[in-house]
């Protein structure tokens, strides 16, 4: 199959799609005659070390996130005389474009914008990348949700900075504060151009105004927001995400719980009765069109866009990928639970005098630990073995919850999954039970063994478990590898299961190395006094 505008590597470019600052996007077909998004340098950039570097580090970003809202990377070839990455083709028109031509977003959409804005940022932020450019023209407004796109100065947060001192690249209307100021530039940076981008959603005005770049960065620096018009239930929260500190800006977990739980009020008018408009109580909606939740496959037929955008994203060839699932996420599926809006509400949200702080649920959990923790600790001084019991208990019981989570994942009636958890929980148990034996038992035994072994003076005497230090340092082993490998597997879980509360589940976890820590802390004090 020929291109019109010529080949590059595999694909056949069909039509130009946009250009950047940075390079272009075209419209290309592969061998198999499915359209996808093809990024190449431009031609003047093309031996420019520092192009070469962006593109590089957009790649590595994009590789690195796992989500329905951001594109996904096919392929990409950057030791070439043009370096390009190939990405999945979505149809639809940048936030920008749609404002544009439509107006303002009505308020419900609006909301539901903010909130897949707020937990795509919480997704990317997850996997230690920060967008560094989210704007309107960078947030392409697919048949599924919004996705974010053209990562080309993201910040992977384990790497080395790209830009230098007193340079500055990004659009001044939607940049943090910060990034004027050089101070240093983290994931607040993004929850702040998320405020600047869902006001000018909703007013259709540029929220630091329509000058010069200085004037701009005037605005930015001294909080001169244009925030006429935007929805009383959204300000909020906006106010708060542009507050100069970025310390004091809620974290886009944060902000994805809190704008869930508005996006659902706002999904369900009530009557003078009480009642839903159709009659029924309580019942929401599946989709924010009312049907279900779709789910893209690989079968189906890549739809082609051929309207200028700034940049396009495509089909995947993954086959299944649940978009619309990942966006009912309630607690922002990768980091905070919901629980965590109380750090929303102590900046955003004025609350009446008269209310007082609720103690969240997820600090209710880690009090329950807590106090959880020191009968077995003494468990352990008593019976220094009693510490593999513990680790290997909590670990069990940890998988069997988010196992039951999982199985139910796809019920809509949140009391249809609690009983069905509930149901099948014996089941979850036992299958965890005998998992854990394989995995984590079998890795942690080893570095227990190892940990015991080498603490014993590289023997072991006939009766070994009577001795106190070494079989508590092997607890301590056992405990740490048996926690890492378990807490890893809430977070996987945890980002494709909105309603899994992690941070409990997490420190359960850890709660066997916690005891053993805690034993063994108290054998050394012990043997020093």
């Amino acid at each position: 199959m020929g291109g019109r505008l010529g080949r590059v590597g595999p694909y056949a470019l069909l039509e130009r799609l946009g250009r950047g600052g940075m390079g272009e996007v075209y419209l290309a077909a592969n061998r198999r005659g499915e359209q996808v998004a093809v990024k190449m340098l431009r031609d003047p950039l093309g031996d420019d070390p520092d192009a070469r570097l962006r593109l590089e580090r957009e790649v590595r970003a994009l590789r690195r996130v796992e989500s329905p809202y951001v594109a996904q990377v096919l392929d990409a070839d950057l030791s070439c005389d043009r370096p390009y990455l190939v990405m999945e083709h979505i149809e639809g028109e940048t936030l920008l474009d749609a404002v544009r031509r439509r107006g303002p977003l009505p308020e419900p959409e609006l909301i539901s914008l903010a909130r897949d804005l707020a937990t795509a940022l919480a997704i990317t932020h997850a996997a230690g990348v920060v967008h560094r450019d989210l704007k309107p023209a960078n947030v392409l407004m697919g048949a599924e949700g919004p996705v974010l796109i053209d990562f080309g100065i993201a910040q992977v947060l384990d790497a080395t900075r790209l830009t230098m001192t007193g340079t500055f690249l990004g659009t001044p209307g939607y940049a943090a504060p910060e990034l004027f100021a050089d101070e240093t530039v983290g994931q607040p940076a993004d929850v702040h151009a998320w405020a600047a981008t869902v006001a000018f959603a909703a007013t259709g005005r540029p929220t630091f105004g329509r000058g010069t770049a200085e004037s701009q960065m005037y605005a930015v620096l001294h909080g001169q927001a244009d925030l006429a018009g935007v929805p009383a239930a959204l300000l909020p929260l906006i106010r708060a995400a542009l507050h100069r500190d970025p310390d004091r800006r809620p974290r886009a977990a944060v902000l994805a719980g809190r704008l869930a739980r508005l996006a659902r009020a706002s999904a369900e008018p009530v009557c003078e009765e009480g009642r839903r408009a159709d009659g029924r109580r309580g019942a929401g909606r599946q989709g924010r069109s009312g049907r279900p939740p779709r789910v893209r496959r690989a079968d189906r037929p890549a739809r082609s866009d051929r309207s200028g955008r700034s940049e396009r994203s495509g089909r995947s060839e993954r086959g299944d990928r649940p978009r619309q699932a990942a966006r009912t996420v309630a607690s922002a599926s990768v980091a905070e639970p919901v629980a965590d809006t109380a750090a929303v509400e102590r900046v955003a949200v004025d609350r009446p005098a008269s209310t007082m702080p609720r103690l969240p649920r997820g600090s209710a959990v880690l009090l329950v630990l807590a106090l959880l923790a020191i009968p077995c600790v003494v468990a352990s001084l008593v019976y220094p073995l009693a510490t593999f019991a513990i680790t290997g208990a909590l670990a069990v019981l940890t998988r069997a919850l988010w196992s039951g989570h999982w199985l139910v994942r796809g019920r809509e009636s949140a009391r249809v999954r609690g009983f069905l958890r509930v149901v099948t929980f014996p089941l979850t148990l036992a299958g965890s039970l005998v998992s854990a034996v394989a995995w984590p038992g079998l890795p942690a035994a080893a570095a227990a063994f190892a940990a015991l072994w080498l603490t014993a003076g590289a023997r072991l005497e006939p009766e070994w478990w009577t001795q106190a230090v070494p079989v508590t340092v092997a607890g301590v082993a056992f405990g740490v590898v048996t926690g890492g490998i378990i807490g890893r597997e809430v977070e996987r879980v945890g980002a494709r299961v909105p309603e899994l509360r992690r941070e409990g589940l997490r420190a359960l976890a850890v709660l066997g190395g916690f005891v053993a820590l805690c034993a063994a802390a108290v054998r050394t004090v012990a043997f020093f006094v």
